[in-house]
């Protein structure tokens, strides 16, 4: 029997996402950028990339099925 990869999509982050032991990689809407967060205990973020204020709902993460 072989194992298959769990399936991945992109989601928004929302108020029950976590980071997890080695934290979670999110994108920026506005420049496609990725960086790693371990936690979600914030409202906005500055993006490190493009300098963009960015609200917490509007930012991207890889969730797994």
């Amino acid at each position: 029997m072989t194992k298959t990869q769990p399936k991945t999509y992109l989601s928004n982050v929302n108020r029950y996402t976590r980071g997890g032991k080695n934290g979670k990689q999110i994108c920026c809407p506005e420049c496609r950028e990725w960086l790693r967060i371990y936690h979600f205990s914030w409202s906005s973020l500055t993006c490190i990339n493009c300098r963009e204020d960015v609200k917490k709902e509007d930012w991207i993460v890889e969730k797994r099925v």
